[in-house]
């Protein structure tokens, strides 16, 4: 993992970056106005928030899988989307509580793995009242978890998942869906803050010193599923 990381993934990552920010101008306008609404606030949990993180899942592609209609989206009182994401956002606080504040570098992932991976499971629906009756939320789960702690959780989806398999043996299936799950979560935080320790933390954050640290590898990570092959 360790030359494959710095020559493949972590190679010229500067230059990632800076095509990242070139042709994703829409990802990053209401990533950086919700992450300063975050820091001003310093309150993940509260009510006041919830619209910030609902509109940063549909800016980050998850639209579709929350319902029709804007008042489902934002209303927590309309029954829809907003409602759900209320009444689970009420669950994962008592999980995330003694954490929510740490960074990826500071944080023991395997003493937390448990109040990790119930959060996950909450928001992703396994087994449980979901935002979809019909469809698990996985990738939105990791999402809802990154804007609530950005220096600490990771965003997952397909392309980041093959990553993981390629540069961290995750054995994430090469499918569509590639088998998401709360263990698999766990170990990508640990081969992420495997990669960022190696890289060397305060190269890793100068590399965009104004974004949380699991937004620069997100953007990197972008930047060598998109660009670099």
């Amino acid at each position: 993992m360790t030359t494959n990381t710095r020559r493949g993934l972590l190679a010229n990552a500067a230059e990632k970056i800076e095509r990242y920010n070139q042709v994703c101008v829409h990802y990053n306008l209401v990533a950086n106005a919700v992450y300063r609404e975050l820091r001003a606030s310093k309150k993940p949990f509260s009510v006041n928030y919830e619209p910030y993180l609902i509109a940063a899942l549909i800016s980050f592609d998850m639209g579709r899988m929350m319902g029709g209609g804007l008042s489902q989206k934002y209303d927590i009182n309309a029954g829809g989307f907003a409602t759900r994401l209320h009444q689970k956002l009420g669950q994962v606080k008592r999980h995330l509580y003694s954490i929510i504040d740490s960074n990826i570098i500071d944080t023991d992932i395997d003493l937390y793995a448990k109040e990790i991976k119930d959060s996950y499971s909450i928001l992703a629906n396994n087994g449980q009242e979901g935002f979809d009756q019909n469809r698990n939320f996985h990738v939105g789960a990791t999402k809802i978890l990154h804007f609530l702690n950005p220096e600490l959780f990771m965003i997952i989806d397909a392309n980041i998942a093959r990553i993981l398999r390629n540069f961290g043996k995750i054995p994430y299936r090469n499918t569509t869906q590639p088998g998401y799950s709360d263990e698999f979560y766990i170990q990508s935080l640990k081969v992420v803050k495997d990669m960022i320790v190696e890289y060397g933390e305060d190269n890793f954050r100068s590399l965009e010193s104004q974004s949380p640290i699991m937004r620069v590898f997100d953007k990197i990570a972008f930047a060598y599923n998109n660009f670099n092959n």
